[in-house]
C-alpha cells in the first residue's frame, strides 16, 4: 500500500515540476525578451521570446519517441528518472544564465537549447507518468489515478504562475525572475530523489520475461496504426477545449474587452484551479460508469453546445459571459481528459504502451492542441465571425467521438497491483 502511494506521489511531483517550468517561461516570456533577444524593436523581441516558448511544443513528439522507447525497453522508472533529471538541468541553467549584454549571442542560443530540452522532457513525461500511476493503481481505479496525475500538472502550472507573479512585485530586485527557476531546481532534485527510490511498475515487472521489440514504436506502426491515430485524436481533443478556454479567451479579454493582463492571469489561475479540482472527480465518475461512456458523452455535449456557447459571446461579449464559457470549457476538459490516459493504456500491450501513448498523445497535442489559439484566431479572421471557434470545438468533439469509438483494446484492463511484485530494477 505504502509503495503504491510513494510511486504515485513521485510521479505527480515530477509532472508538476515539468508544467511549472512551462508556465513559468510563458509567464516571463515578455520580460525575458529584451534581456535575451534585444533587437531594438520590442515587438520583434517579444516574438522571438514567444517563438522560443513555442519551440518547446515542437520537441514534444520527439520526446514521446525517445522516452517511450526507453520506457518500453528498460522500464517506466528508468525513463521517468531520466526525464526529471534532464528537465532540472535547463531549469537551473535558465535561472543562472547571463543575459545578452553579458555574454552576447551565446545567451539566446543557450536559452533556446534549454527550452528545446524542456519540451523534449515534457513529451516523455506526462504520458509516461500517467502510464506509471495507472499501472500502479487498483483495478477499477485507473481513471482516478490518471486524472490525479493530470491534476498535478495543473497544480504545477498554478504554482508557476504564483511564483512568477510574486517575483515580479515592486519590492523584488530586478533579477527576481531568476528565483522561481532556482526554486524549480530544488523541486526537481526532490522529485529525482523520490523517483530514484521507487520500484518499477507492477505491469512492467509481470511482463519482463516477454520478448521486447528492438524498436517498440515500429511495432506499433506496423500492427497498431489505427490505435496510434486514435491516440493522436484523443490527445488533441483533450487539449483543444482547455487552450480555447485559457489562451483564446485570454486573447478576447485583452483585445476586445481591454482587461488588464494581471486580471486575465488571475482569471486563468481560477480556471486552472477549477479544472484541477474537477479532474479527480470526473476520474471517479469514469471508473464507475465507464471511461468510454464518460468521454463519448462529454464529446457529444461539447458538439451540441459549441454553437450556442459562442453565439452567446457574439451577442454579448462581456466579462461574465467569457468566464461562463471558460467554466463550460473547463468542465469539457475534465470530462474528456480525466479518463483519457486510462483508456489509451488499454490500446497497447505493456511493451508498446509507453511508445504508443507517448508519441501519439504528444503528436496530436502538438499538431491540433497547442495550435488551438492560432487556428481559432485565424478562423475568426477568415470567416469574419465570432462563431468560428464553435466550428473548431465541434471538429474537436467529432474527432474525439470517432477516436474513442474506433480505438480497439489490446488488453482488457491494466494489470492490478499484486502482493510480492515490488522489486528494484
Amino acid at each position: 500500500m505504502k509503495e503504491r502511494y510513494k510511486a504515485i506521489f513521485a510521479a505527480m511531483i515530477g509532472n508538476a515540476l515539468e508544467y511549472y517550468d512551462v508556465m513559468l517561461y510563458g509567464f516571463f516570456a515578455t520580460m525575458l525578451a529584451p534581456l535575451f533577444f534585444p533587437t531594438g524593436n520590442q515587438a520583434t523581441s517579444v516574438i522571438a521570446s514567444l517563438g522560443t516558448f513555442a519551440a518547446g511544443f515542437v520537441m514534444r513528439p520527439l520526446g514521446g519517441i525517445i522516452f517511450g522507447h526507453l520506457g518500453d525497453r528498460f522500464g517506466r522508472r528508468y525513463a521517468l528518472v531520466l526525464t526529471i533529471f534532464l528537465v532540472t538541468i535547463p531549469t537551473l541553467t535558465i535561472g543562472l544564465l547571463p543575459t545578452y549584454a553579458e555574454i552576447g549571442i551565446a545567451a539566446p542560443v543557450i536559452l533556446v537549447i534549454c527550452r528545446l530540452l524542456q519540451g523534449l522532457c515534457v513529451g516523455g513525461e506526462y504520458s509516461g507518468a500517467s502510464i506509471f500511476v495507472i499501472e500502479y493503481s487498483k483495478k477499477g481505479r485507473e481513471a482516478f489515478a490518471g486524472s490525479t496525475l493530470c491534476a498535478s500538472g495543473f497544480f504545477g502550472g498554478v504554482l508557476g504562475t504564483f511564483a512568477g507573479f510574486f517575483c515580479t512585485l515592486s519590492f523584488m530586485p530586478s533579477w527576481g525572475w531568476r528565483i522561481p527557476f532556482l526554486l524549480g531546481t530544488l523541486i526537481g532534485l526532490v522529485g529525482y530523489y523520490l523517483r530514484s527510490r521507487v520500484n518499477e511498475s507492477p505491469a512492467f515487472i509481470s511482463h519482463k520475461n516477454e520478448e521486447i521489440a528492438r524498436v517498440p514504436l515500429l511495432k506499433v506502426l506496423q500492427k497498431r496504426k489505427k490505435n496510434l491515430f486514435c491516440t493522436m485524436g484523443v490527445g488533441a481533443t483533450s487539449l483543444i477545449p482547455f487552450y480555447m478556454a485559457s489562451v483564446y479567451m485570454g486573447y478576447l479579454l485583452s483585445t476586445k474587452l481591454h482587461i488588464p493582463i494581471s486580471q486575465i492571469m488571475l482569471i486563468n489561475v481560477g480556471l486552472n484551479i477549477f479544472v484541477m479540482i474537477l479532474l479527480p472527480l470526473m476520474g471517479m465518475v469514469a471508473d464507475k460508469f465507464g471511461k468510454k461512456n464518460v468521454m463519448l458523452l462529454t464529446a457529444l455535449i461539447s458538439f451540441l453546445i459549441a454553437y450556442p456557447l459562442f453565439f452567446l459571446l457574439e451577442k454579448d461579449l462581456s466579462l461574465l459571459n467569457v468566464i461562463f464559457v471558460q467554466i463550460v470549457l473547463g468542465i469539457i476538459t475534465a470530462g474528456f481528459g480525466a479518463p483519457s490516459t486510462a483508456l489509451l493504456a488499454t490500446f497497447f500491450p505493456v511493451h508498446e504502451r509507453y511508445s504508443g501513448v507517448g508519441f501519439g498523445y504528444a503528436l496530436g497535442g502538438a499538431l491540433l492542441g497547442g495550435t488551438t489559439p492560432l487556428i481559432v484566431a485565424s478562423l475568426s479572421n477568415i470567416l469574419d465571425s465570432a462563431l468560428a471557434p464553435a466550428s473548431y470545438l465541434m471538429f474537436s468533439a467529432l474527432l474525439g467521438i470517432i477516436c474513442v469509438t474506433l480505438g480497439q483494446r489490446e488488453v482488457s484492463s491494466v494489470p492490478p497491483l499484486k502482493r510480492g511484485e515490488f522489486q528494484h530494477t
